[in-house]
């Protein structure tokens, strides 16, 4: 189902949180929500499903005006990081539920549970209470419940963020292989960056109730819209130069730059620098932790920019140690130095 949000506004008795956002979503879309708390990720959440009102706005699924409809008329169902399952619900129960308030008969929104249950790898679980189930267990449970609603449009409240990592990529898995099967619209709300990256066709960045930049995952991280999208990624290192005549210099580093003389930073992520192919970039290395998985190593370079970079577990680098490095620029982005908030500016460069 295609999502159409114009000029939403929403927010609580304490303030608006929204103004005047707008978002669209085409059918079979799987969007997530990006950012820090209290940015506005929850609110448009529950604004979308109808638990909060809107106070002005529109928000359309397939051309149909639900901005003002009921919860229940909607179309839209939502799963939330508490998983809410009736306790006193068997979980066959608790996955028919939606199906008993649309007045299907016992019998079959028994057997419908049933098959749902196998499609969340819970067949055999039917008869146990929820309190008997894990938190992973009972997080597919509420998916199951959630599909048995056949929704027009699907929304996840950080569903997975009260699970550890094994069965957080689990159900992320399966989260995936369900919207492929049911061709379902999705929206997830999540704080994590891997998540948000490695399950979305897009990414919407939100900051103060604002979106403030909707793309791909791969645009998102690598051609941020703003510093404040940039940053909330981590690991990012500026170098500052200037630009004159059509060059941008700083730090031994100088490219192609096709913006206007000027004072500038480039943005440049740790996947930038090369230390296997020599350059003349000049680093120390200045610390090496050791994490199970890999090893994170600290760069500081002659200007005093500390650069962290993971390495595979087995590097031999140490302390001390001198690095010419050459530096990656497939895809750089340049901040003006006089406003840290503007958009970064289109340019080609070489190195």
């Amino acid at each position: 189902m295609k999502l159409k949000i114009e000029n939403l506004t929403a927010g609580y008795d304490t303030g608006v949180v929204l103004e005047n956002l707008s978002l669209s979503l085409a059918a079979g879309e799987f969007l997530s929500l990006l950012g820090p708390s209290g940015c506005g990720k929850s609110t448009l959440m529950k604004t979308i499903a109808g638990i909060l009102p809107a106070q002005s706005g529109r928000i359309t699924l397939d051309g149909v005006d639900i901005t003002h409809l009921p919860i229940h008329k909607r179309g839209t169902v939502v799963v939330f990081q508490d998983m809410r399952l009736f306790p006193h619900l068997s979980v066959a129960e608790n996955v028919a539920f939606p199906l008993k308030m649309q007045g299907v008969p016992k019998t079959e929104r028994l057997r419908q549970a049933q098959a749902l249950l196998e499609k969340v790898q819970m067949s055999g679980y039917g008869s146990r209470k929820p309190a008997a189930l894990s938190g992973g267990q009972q997080q597919r449970i509420a998916l199951a419940r959630a599909l048995a609603a056949q929704p027009k449009l699907l929304l996840l409240d950080e569903p997975f963020s009260a699970l550890d990592e094994n069965l957080r990529e689990d159900m992320r898995n399966l989260v995936l292989s369900l919207q492929q099967e049911f061709d379902m619209t999705v929206i997830l709300v999540t704080h994590d960056r891997e998540e948000a990256l490695s399950m979305s066709h897009r990414v919407a960045m939100m900051f103060g109730g604002r979106i403030v930049q909707t793309d791909t995952p791969r645009q998102v991280y690598g051609a941020p819209a703003t510093r404040q999208v940039a940053d909330y990624f981590g690991g990012c290192v500026y170098l500052s130069g200037q630009v004159r005549q059509g060059i941008f210099s700083a730090s031994g580093i100088s490219c192609a730059a096709q913006v206007p003389d000027g004072d500038y930073d480039l943005m440049l992520r740790p996947e930038a620098l090369d230390t296997d192919c020599p350059g003349n970039y000049r680093l120390t290395v200045e610390s090496v932790s050791f994490r199970g998985t890999d090893t994170l190593v600290t760069f500081r370079a002659q200007d005093g920019t500390l650069w962290k970079k993971p390495y595979p577990a087995c590097i031999t680098l140490q302390p001390g140690d001198a690095v010419q490095a050459g530096v990656y620029l497939a895809d750089p982005v340049l901040f003006a130095q006089t406003n840290s908030t503007e958009s970064p500016l289109d340019y080609s460069a070489t190195l």
